[in-house]
């Protein structure tokens, strides 16, 4: 009897050139993919970035609160300035909140009152001042001041310290205010004490001439007084890469400074 073995079928043989093509096919496809991925993924992830809002003003009143703050104009050309103002905010917001918690219930609504102002505008700096009220009881409400000096063009803040870094810089320019209240007012200087006695901060607004030189810049003693130091003085005290900024012009007669930005 004749069997018949069934014909073994030999398997489908490939050059190795054809399986190379095949491998980049494969390969191109599988990037392909990949990159399209990440692009859907990275455009994604931008259209969840969310544009830019300027802060808007607020005014709250409960039963025990008051909160009004209001910013300036401009603050949308910085970004990361009204990050930094508005943080500011939150903490004043935040200390009244404190003291809200340590007496839930006062007798007269406890306030805070938090005014931002544009002080200068020019190409080298946009300053803005904060003043406070804040009254968490007691007789009468207390002040703050703070104010923000921004260099657009390093999109940064300028600590006044940076501008007048020595000790002993600070020492004449507390001694030209001091000097300066004593021309006004003797009788004046003598009630308050030295400045030096009432606290005079390292906090300064400046201000600008027509030609984006600062002309001076304006002292806030603790009783919110207000001295400007010309130009002039400032100059040989400031650090050497802000010296070319300031209009050395002496002025003809030295006062109190009430020029406007």
């Amino acid at each position: 009897m004749l069997i018949k073995t069934p014909r073994r079928v030999a398997p489908p043989q490939f050059s190795v050139p054809l399986l190379a093509c095949v491998l980049a096919f494969a390969l191109a496809s599988c990037l392909d993919n990949a990159t399209t991925h990440d692009v859907a993924d990275g455009a994604s992830k931008v259209s969840k970035v969310q544009p830019f809002v300027a802060p808007q003003d607020v005014f709250e009143r409960t039963a025990h609160s008051i909160v009004g703050i209001s910013y300036p104009p401009g603050l949308e050309r910085f970004p990361a300035l009204a990050e930094l103002v508005v943080e500011h905010a939150a903490a004043r917001r935040s200390a009244l909140t404190a003291a809200l918690q340590r007496k839930p219930a006062p007798p007269v609504p406890y306030e805070l009152i938090l005014r931002f102002t544009t002080l200068a505008d020019a190409p080298r700096m946009f300053a803005v001042s904060a003043d406070e009220d804040m009254f968490t009881g007691g007789l009468t409400s207390r002040a703050g001041h703070a104010i923000f000096l921004w260099l657009p063009e390093e999109n940064r803040l300028l600590s006044p310290d940076e501008m007048i870094p020595n000790p002993a810089a600070w020492s004449t320019v507390h001694e030209y205010i001091l000097d300066r209240e004593r021309e006004e007012s003797a009788s004046l200087t003598a009630a308050k004490g030295p400045a030096s006695a009432r606290g005079l901060q390292h906090v300064f607004s400046p201000r600008f001439n027509s030609a984006g030189r600062i002309a001076g810049l304006r002292f806030q003693t603790g009783d919110g007084d207000e001295i400007e130091v010309p130009g002039a003085v400032l100059k040989p005290l400031v650090a050497p890469a802000y010296a070319a900024w300031f209009d050395d012009t002496v002025p003809a007669t030295p006062g109190t400074g009430t020029a406007s930005l």
